[in-house]
């Protein structure tokens, strides 16, 4: 991306000063630039990006749109009015953002993660694996993507191709929460509970304030429970099965085995409970329940 000359130092500042979340300093940084030169779409755009990485769509959205304004083919611009449609789920306009963008920039490798994400939100498994490979065309060795790849292949029962890509991933030495995020739920979906806790626990490490990331670790964290294992091997079966012969099984266990599927799900729902607990009382101490109590 080219930027003006007078503007370059204050976009590395505000730049540096984005990623280190400091957000209001970044923020008076990219104003000042816009100050000594108030036509530049690269502000602006940075501006939007800095709102947008801070949660406030609104504000992305209308700088984005100012610094398209000033240069309708503006990168920076079209990249954060794709990302903020998309945070948004606003599915159909998020399309003919991306569209437009990857034909100003067809090298940026995000516009078909996205997608992927998409298409694998929805279980649309052909799509996303064509977005995917897409993705990984463009950034070969991006570890987020590897990563990723290996969650998709694990939902389309591809064990060792999952864990293929996994390995990749982690060879690329990342330090991403995001990039854990996937691996972890890669690792669960294959039924590898001792990977996924530890892959959470680094995504926690890097990314402590994200409420996704906290929940799903505490979530996690109950599976080291033995007695909690021992009730989700069904649902391990369940994740190497198709859908029709899990569902199949289920119907004969309960026409046949009626009062031990009742017992099993019992005995299911208070393991579920009794570990929850336990990971409370470890992460945040007794004392956190009485205070809930009272």
């Amino acid at each position: 991306m080219s930027l003006h000359a007078p503007g370059a130092p204050r976009y590395e500042r505000a730049f540096q000063l984005m990623n280190w979340r400091r957000f209001d300093e970044a923020i008076r940084e990219t104003e000042h630039w816009i100050l000594e030169d108030p036509e530049n779409a690269d502000a602006y755009g940075l501006l939007a990006q800095i709102h947008m990485k801070a949660g406030r769509y609104d504000r992305a959205m209308n700088y984005s749109a100012e610094a398209l304004r000033y240069d309708p083919e503006n990168a920076m611009a079209w990249f954060v009015r794709t990302m903020t449609l998309y945070s948004q789920g606003k599915e159909e306009l998020f399309l003919e953002a991306a569209e437009e963008a990857q034909r100003l920039d067809p090298l940026e490798s995000y516009y078909p993660f996205l997608k992927f994400n998409l298409a694998h939100k929805k279980g649309n498994f052909k799509t996303a694996r064509e977005e995917m490979d897409h993705a990984l065309r463009l950034a070969p060795d991006r570890s987020l993507y590897l990563a990723a790849d290996s969650y998709l292949r694990a939902n389309m029962r591809d064990f060792e191709g999952s864990l293929s890509s996994e390995s990749m991933a982690l060879f690329y030495d990342p330090e991403d929460d995001q990039t854990f995020l996937y691996l972890a739920w890669a690792a669960d979906r294959r039924g590898d509970y001792g990977k996924e806790i530890e892959f959470m626990k680094n995504a926690v490490r890097i990314d402590p304030a994200d409420a996704q990331i906290r929940s799903e670790y505490l979530n996690s964290l109950q599976k080291k429970y033995w007695f909690y294992r021992v009730l989700l091997m069904p649902f391990i079966v369940r994740k190497r099965l198709g859908r029709w012969q899990f569902f199949l099984i289920w119907v004969v266990l309960w026409l046949v085995f009626r009062p031990l599927v009742l017992l099993f799900l019992l005995l299911y729902v208070l393991a579920y409970w009794l570990s929850k607990l336990l990971v409370k009382v470890q992460v945040f101490g007794w004392k956190s329940l009485f205070r809930k109590i009272s």
